[in-house]
């Protein structure tokens, strides 16, 4: 199971243990693009005080590096996507994609940074559960 409660819009999931892998010192520049859409984030605050005060908090917390702050900065976090997920589970196009699909999880064995097996979740559309040749999308979140 992903962890997405649809009824209530929760996001119920154990807390990921970093690996480290991409702590890394930011350099360069903001891209024009990024900073367009920052600033339409902005204006779009401007209509709602509680999510602009959220927003405003959350990046407080992310140049804070101590526990308390990092747990703050999770339950924040975690409301803002519980509404997320609860405004798109409330979708009725997604609803419909999510009734014609069937989902299943298989695991990856690797041994990078120690031996362990990766969780794997593959959606496949009904129509094509029984196809042998089909093609496939392959995402990889690491950190």
């Amino acid at each position: 199971s992903s962890g997405i409660n649809a009824e209530y819009g929760e996001v119920n999931m154990a807390r990921v243990v970093s690996k480290n892998l991409f702590n890394f010192k930011l350099t360069g520049e903001m891209d024009d693009e990024v900073k367009a859409m920052d600033a339409q984030m902005e204006e779009m605050m401007e209509g709602s005080p509680e999510a602009k005060q959220m927003m405003d908090r959350l990046r407080e917390l992310e140049l804070k590096h101590d526990d308390e702050s990092n747990m703050e900065f999770v339950k924040l976090s975690r409301e803002a996507a519980g509404s997320m997920v609860k405004s798109i589970c409330g979708n009725e196009g997604f609803n419909y994609g999510r009734e014609q699909t069937t989902m299943t999880t298989l695991t990856v064995p690797t041994s990078h940074d120690g031996e362990f097996d990766v969780p794997v979740e593959v959606y496949t559309p009904k129509d094509l559960e029984n196809e042998t040749k089909r093609a496939a999308y392959v995402y990889a979140h690491g950190g």
